[in-house]
C-alpha cells in the first residue's frame, strides 16, 4: 500500500487550509497528524480518503488517483473511523464488526464462514471477545471505539485512517487505543494514520509526524521535526518536550 499526495492543497468552499503537501505515508508504521483547532486536520484527512475533492494536486493509492476508484474498491484498501461518537448501540458488537465485511460480501451481503471468521479475529484482537453478543449501546465509550476500530480490522485493508479517535475517552483508554494502533503496525503491518490532540499517548507509539504550522504541513520524526522548531510552531503559548513527548506551557 503506498499513499502519496503531489502538490496537494486541501479546503473547502474554495478556502484553502493547508497548501502545497507531497511525500509519501510511512508503510506499516503509525503516523500521527497534529494541529490547531481549525488548521484542517480533518479536511486533509477527508481529501487523503476520497470523502472530499482536493482544491488542486493529487491523491495517489497505489499509484492511481484516489477520486478514480469505485466506491467499493476503494473500500478494500483503506477503513475509515470518524471522530463523532461511536453509534450502532441498537446492533451486537458482533453485528457491528462485520459491517467491516461488506465490501467482499457480494450483493445480498450475506457472511460466510471466513467473513465471519474474520470477524471474530478482529474481536478478538480488540480485546472484546467475552462481549460479542452483547449490545454496542451497553458498552463503555473506550470499549465502543474498540468496537469500531475492530469493524475498520474486520475491513482487512492495508491502511487505517481514524480521527480523533480518542475523543470522548478517559485518560486510560486512550493509552490502550492508542497502544492498539501501535500494536495493528507492529505486529500485523497496518499503515495507521490518526488526527490527535492526546500527544502524550499518540507519541508513545508514532515513528511518524505530520505537522500543520501556518498552513503548511511539515512531516518527519520527532527528533527532525523537533530540531526544525516545526513542533513548536503548531499551537500558540506551548513549546515541544522531547524528553517527555508532549507540549508544555512556555
Amino acid at each position: 500500500m503506498s499513499l502519496k499526495t503531489v502538490n496537494l492543497t486541501v479546503g473547502y468552499s474554495g478556502r484553502e487550509v493547508v497548501s502545497d503537501i507531497s511525500g509519501t505515508l510511512p508503510q506499516g508504521e503509525v503516523t500521527v497528524l497534529i494541529g490547531a483547532n481549525g488548521s484542517g486536520k480533518s479536511t486533509l484527512l477527508r481529501t487523503l480518503t476520497g470523502a472530499q475533492p482536493a482544491l488542486s494536486g493529487r491523491v495517489e493509492l497505489d499509484g492511481i488517483d484516489i477520486q478514480d476508484y469505485k466506491p467499493a474498491t476503494l473500500a478494500r484498501r483503506l477503513s475509515l473511523v470518524l471522530t463523532d461518537r461511536t453509534g450502532g448501540g441498537g446492533l451486537t458488537v458482533e453485528e457491528l464488526v462485520s459491517i467491516g465485511r461488506h465490501p467482499y460480501s457480494g450483493f445480498l451481503g450475506r457472511l460466510s464462514a471466513a467473513d465471519r471468521e474474520v470477524v471474530g479475529d478482529a474481536i478478538a484482537l480488540v480485546g472484546l471477545a467475552h462481549k460479542t453478543k452483547m449490545f454496542v449501546a451497553s458498552l463503555s465509550d473506550g470499549e465502543r471505539q474498540k468496537a469500531m476500530i475492530a469493524r475498520a480490522i474486520a475491513q482487512d485493508t492495508n491502511l487505517i485512517v481514524l480521527d480523533e479517535p480518542t475523543s470522548f475517552l478517559d485518560v486510560s483508554s486512550r493509552f490502550e487505543i492508542m497502544d492498539l494502533l501501535g500494536r495493528l503496525a507492529g505486529n500485523e503491518g497496518k499503515t495507521v494514520l490518526l488526527s490527535t490532540h492526546d500527544i502524550a499517548p499518540a507519541m508513545s507509539v508514532a515513528t511518524n509526524v505530520w505537522a500543520i504550522a501556518q498552513g503548511r504541513l511539515e512531516a518527519g520524526s520527532i527528533e527532525e521535526l523537533t530540531a526544525s522548531g516545526t513542533l513548536n510552531r503548531v499551537y500558540r503559548g506551548v513549546e515541544f518536550d522531547v524528553a517527555a513527548k508532549d507540549f508544555r506551557k512556555v
